[in-house]
């Protein structure tokens, strides 16, 4: 019976094995399940003994396939996750880098601006600078010559002054001869004028005649000659006022123009520091 329940069991094998779902481990221990038997004879068999080892071998290699298979899964989706990553962290790589060379271009553009907005700052200061010397020494220049000019005239006038009511009262002496020299020297006069005093001076120092009754009309020239000199004086100085006042104003218009450079040449000079190193750090960073 026993020969007969074996023979019973390997005939039923095909059917095991037409279902499909094996393996060769599956097949391997189907076989040798049927050729164990059952029953207390079976467990005496030593091939049951094999049978059920290789079942437990089965069932663990099927376990360690299954854990396997799950690590594969987490791995295919690991890297698919990394890769997603890498791809997103170079792309924003890429961008930062191509924001910093933006940046980089930028602050050079504004380091050679601030550059040559410097150099421009020096030079109108330097500009401003040599306007003021220049305008300095030419109303150093101006103010001497209007000194002298100016002094030469308040003698004259003084002089004038003095000759005009003694030649009134009839009076000679040595301020004919800077009477004579006054009219001789003055454009003002015509020549006819000019001949007059002189010959009147000439006949004052030649004989003294006392009173001549051509002295009224020499004392109205010599008066004329006097108003004159003091328009000519008014004039002289009011000049020299607007000088003072024109140059008082280019002084302060320029010490204005050499603050605000002066001002633009710290700005900038800072500035071109600051973008200097700003320029050196972002290029460390790419």
């Amino acid at each position: 019976s026993s020969l007969s329940g074996r023979s019973h069991s390997l005939v039923a094998a095909p059917s095991v094995l037409s279902r499909g779902n094996y393996s060769p481990m599956k097949v391997f221990v189907s076989v040798l399940a049927v050729a164990a038997g059952s029953g207390t004879e079976a467990q005496a068999n030593p091939i049951r003994r094999v049978v059920s080892m290789l079942q437990d071998m089965q069932a663990k290699i099927e376990e360690e396939g299954k854990r396997q298979a799950k690590a594969m899964d987490k791995y295919r989706c690991y890297c698919k996750t990394n890769d997603e990553e890498l791809a997103k962290s170079i792309a924003d790589g890429k961008a930062y880098v191509e924001l910093l060379e933006s940046k980089i271009q930028a602050a050079t553009n504004g380091k050679a601006q601030a550059e040559a907005d410097l150099k421009q700052a020096k030079d109108d200061r330097a500009e401003a600078n040599k306007a003021i010397e220049d305008a300095e020494a030419n109303r150093e220049k101006e103010a001497k010559e209007f000194a002298e000019e100016s002094g030469e005239m308040k003698s004259n006038i003084e002089a004038m002054g003095k000759a005009i009511p003694a030649i009134e009262n009839g009076m000679s002496g040595s301020f004919l001869q800077t009477v004579g020299r006054l009219v001789a020297n003055s454009p003002n006069l015509a020549a006819e004028e000019r001949e007059q005093v002189q010959e009147f001076i000439q006949s004052k120092t030649s004989a003294e005649t006392g009173y001549a009754p051509a002295s009224g009309q020499i004392v109205g020239i010599l008066k004329q000659m006097k108003e004159t000199m003091e328009a000519d004086l008014a004039e002289l100085t009011k000049q020299e006022n607007e000088a003072i006042a024109s140059f008082n104003g280019l002084q302060a218009a320029k010490n204005k123009e050499i603050q605000a450079s002066t001002e633009s040449i710290e700005e900038n000079s800072a500035k071109i520091g600051e973008l200097g190193v700003s320029i050196v750090t972002m290029q460390g960073n790419k």
